[in-house]
């Protein structure tokens, strides 16, 4: 009786893992965007971001989250509670560990102004 291989041999020479050829569409919140790889590059922690919105997005998790919220800012000039908590998680994402941190999330010209929805 043969037994399977339980410990299959490696990948084969060439079989590593290569960028995708041209640009991956992504269906973010602010609206589709374009992907691309520069195998040049750093790397820097918000490469993921685009796909970890869409999933934020299809998955559904981003606004029940938001009408579960008790945040209630009741000034003329307030931002909405999405764009508060929209903020918040990419503040996080990027890394910011302090309140007084956001802010440079503002000043960022790489990602588009915030809209959630």
């Amino acid at each position: 009786m043969n037994k399977p291989n339980r410990h299959p041999t490696g990948e084969s020479e060439g079989s590593a893992l290569v960028p995708y050829a041209g640009p991956v569409p992504v269906d973010p919140f602010g609206g589709r965007v374009h992907v691309e790889w520069d195998p040049q590059a750093t790397v820097t922690p918000l490469g993921q971001l685009p796909f970890f919105t869409e999933f934020l997005q299809v998955s559904g998790l981003f606004d029940p989250w938001v009408a579960s919220c008790p945040l209630l800012l009741t000034s003329p000039n307030a931002p909405s509670k999405r764009d508060v908590l929209g903020t918040a998680v990419l503040a996080i994402l990027s890394g910011h560990q302090r309140y007084a941190h956001v802010s440079a999330v503002r000043g960022d010209t790489v990602n588009p102004p915030p809209r959630w929805g």
